[in-house]
């Protein structure tokens, strides 16, 4: 960790101490009473209060250098026209955020406030320490029965989390005041896990929270991974259902969840039947998009519903979306494009064999998605396009396969080059850089 890294991780600690300790301030005593948090709640999830105080944080820094930290970790800001330091966090329960390791990131603060005009939460601003398309709160606390079970259940916000703690389901995790990213599923199947609940508030709201996590998980969709999503009763949420109903009565509706497939034809039916032609059209244009962007066996299981509301064969809903040609471009290419790709989405080392692929250049048919897939994966961007949805279609590679890609590839990329570059030089004699090319695929250059 970097030097100013240091000092702002020593800034999150003071402030996460300065937080704790004036939770027994009359406003926070209140408020915790009324969300019936115990004691419990408090030690693991170490929630705090920032009283509303202008410079409480501010003066309680004795250090210079770890004061101007705090700055750079988000804790302090500074006026628009002004070099005065103020606290981030005023009259707000603050929930200490760490990531998946255990280290404090940046912190969560709910208004105790009345005031309309005030934002109910606010997160530390994106800092080095803090991205918040990369957190999920209650992750590291709740990592231990997340793993052992192989099961997430994805949650609104930090009280749902606590609540559903306090019950005794300690699975929960919930996104940064965010839809669903595509990071944050990525953690979760770092996680080891078999199945991830998507628990919806019982309002509209909740479904287009859902529908917007629905678009995230489909582009990161793993076949290995079930995705289920469970509906609270309308006008609830999971704190307040957990406090009328209990835990025997969650994971009654937990158990009732419907499948991902499920869903995604429950907002395309629009809640009614598909009995005319009309209602059979709306049907498949608003499904278009999901299976468009759905490959492998969740869009096999999306195309026999399409079949069976529509009456349509599916070889014809192929035909008239276009999937045949994808398909039939994708099996003209070398088998170690696709290896490579699967490798690449796949593997622990994918940024690595995107950056050796990279290095060759190579264009044309395949290759030209091949590159820009490698580009997608090393600057972190979420893989796109055929060969992305190849590679999460067909899964990830067998021992064999990863094998082959280990001692072909190389070689593979070698001939490849050489080929494009000898093409080159008989359409352009004089072409100096393809005869650099071949050497450097010779290893001579």
């Amino acid at each position: 960790m970097a030097g100013s890294q240091q000092d702002q991780s020593k800034a999150l600690t003071v402030g996460r101490i300065y937080f704790q300790s004036h939770l027994s301030h009359d406003t926070a005593s209140a408020y915790v009473s009324k969300r019936r948090l115990s004691s419990s709640d408090i030690r693991k999830f170490e929630i705090g209060y920032a009283p509303d105080q202008w410079r409480g944080l501010v003066d309680h820094y004795s250090s210079h250098r770890i004061r101007l930290a705090a700055v750079d970790a988000g804790l302090l800001t500074t006026p628009e026209h002004s070099n005065r330091l103020l606290d981030f966090f005023r009259n707000r329960l603050i929930f200490p955020i760490r990531d998946h390791h255990g280290d404090l990131v940046g912190y969560g603060g709910r208004t105790l406030s009345d005031d309309p005009k005030t934002p109910k939460y606010i997160n530390t601003p994106e800092t080095e320490l803090f991205n918040k398309s990369e957190l999920l709160y209650g992750l590291h606390q709740n990592k231990a029965a997340i793993q052992s079970s192989g099961d997430a259940i994805v949650v609104e916000g930090y009280m749902d989390v606590v609540a559903l703690s306090r019950h005794g389901c300690q699975l929960a995790v919930a996104p940064m005041g965010t839809a669903l990213t595509h990071q944050q599923i990525s953690l979760l199947i770092d996680q080891g896990i078999k199945s991830i609940w998507i628990c919806l508030d019982g309002d509209a709201a909740g479904q287009k929270a859902a529908e917007r996590s629905i678009a995230v998980i489909m582009d990161s969709y793993d076949p290995r991974v079930c995705i289920r999503l469970m509906s609270l009763p309308e006008g609830h949420d999971p704190d307040t259902f957990m406090e009328a109903f209990g835990l025997e009565a969650f994971n009654k509706l937990k158990g009732e969840a419907k499948d991902l497939p499920s869903f995604i034809d429950d907002i395309c039916q629009n809640g009614r039947p598909c009995l005319s032609l009309e209602d059979k059209a709306s049907y498949m244009l608003r499904l278009k998009p999901y299976l468009e962007s759905s490959c492998g066996i969740l869009k096999d299981t999306l195309l026999h519903r399409a079949s069976k509301v529509s009456g349509l064969t599916i070889s014809d809903i192929q035909e008239s979306f276009g999937f045949h040609q994808d398909e039939a471009v994708v099996s003209n290419w070398s088998p170690m494009i696709t290896h490579a790709a699967r490798a690449i989405v796949h593997s622990d080392n994918g940024k690595d064999i995107a950056r050796t692929v990279s290095d060759f250049q190579l264009t044309g048919p395949g290759f030209d998605e091949l590159e820009a897939l490698c580009d997608e994966v090393i600057s972190d961007q979420k893989p796109s396009g055929l060969l992305a949805q190849y590679a999460r279609a067909h899964g990830k590679q067998s021992e064999l396969e990863d094998r082959l890609i280990s001692s072909e590839l190389l070689p593979f990329l070698r001939s490849s080059s050489i080929d494009q570059a000898l093409e080159k030089v008989q359409n352009a004699p004089y072409d100096h850089q393809a005869r650099v090319d071949i050497k450097k695929a010779l290893g001579i250059g």
